[in-house]
């Protein structure tokens, strides 16, 4: 059983509360019916006063009933359980802009305050915005011939991207796998389509994003023609597509 919904429900014996004593928990009973619940009318709770009555726990069972109890157990242990949520729900409703204005109060506190989970791992620990952070990505990418970016996290992406894609230890084995092979495309030659700038620097890397993204149009196209030859043989089947299918033979 939660001692915590004792405590939030405001039982003065919550601290010292037994739930395996006969005699605590009837007054527990009683306590939540005249503070809380008030199933009964106040001279009709004779016999819940009465703990220490033989016929006290016949008395219960009635006032599980009039509380329109589900549970059908015979452990007392089940019955206050549900009791102590629905007092809880009881309470809850009768002051209900009170609590949800606490609450959205500590929630604002909350999003203030930046959660920070412990971690063992070093990485996690660094901070992306400090000067040592910053200067080791630089000279990182100045050792593998990597553009830099104002954002040194970017930088840091584009290092990961190379390592994982050009030292790994199948391209270390063989580098011929990953090295580019045949001439250096002719990136003069491209036109720069409706490009109206006379800085070179400019010309030169539009002709490399559209490059890149010509690169890009042919994958989607290759996927696109990987999608209808699929299609196409689910089609084409004469189990799945009977107008296919022969009769007579």
């Amino acid at each position: 059983m939660s001692v915590n919904k004792l405590k939030a429900l405001g039982y003065p014996l919550a601290a010292v509360f037994d739930v395996k004593n006969q005699k605590s928990f009837r007054m527990l009973i009683l306590w939540l019916e005249e503070n809380i619940l008030q199933i009964y009318q106040p001279n009709k709770r004779s016999e819940l006063q009465n703990i220490e009555s033989s016929t006290w726990d016949i008395e219960f069972e009635k006032f599980c009933v009039s509380c329109s109890s589900p549970i059908k157990s015979a452990d007392n242990v089940d019955h206050l359980e549900w009791l102590l949520s629905l007092a809880v729900r009881q309470v809850y409703n009768k002051q209900k802009s009170k609590f949800d204005s606490e609450t959205k109060k500590t929630l604002q506190v909350s999003c203030d305050v930046p959660m920070i989970i412990p971690s063992n791992n070093p990485i996690d620990n660094l901070d992306a915005n400090s000067a040592d952070f910053k200067k080791g990505v630089e000279e990182l990418a100045d050792l593998l011939n990597i553009c830099k970016h104002p954002d040194q996290t970017i930088t840091l992406e584009a290092i990961s991207k190379f390592i994982v894609n050009r030292l790994n230890e199948d391209a270390i084995k063989d580098p011929s796998t990953v090295l580019p092979n045949g001439e250096a495309f002719p990136l003069d030659k491209v036109k720069a389509h409706k490009i109206d700038s006379q800085d070179p620097v400019v010309l030169h890397a539009m002709k490399v994003l559209r490059l890149a993204q010509l690169h890009r149009l042919r994958d989607l196209q290759t996927c696109i023609n990987e999608c209808i030859v699929s299609m196409q043989q689910v089609t084409s089947n004469p189990k799945t597509d009977t107008t296919l299918g022969k009769v007579g033979h």
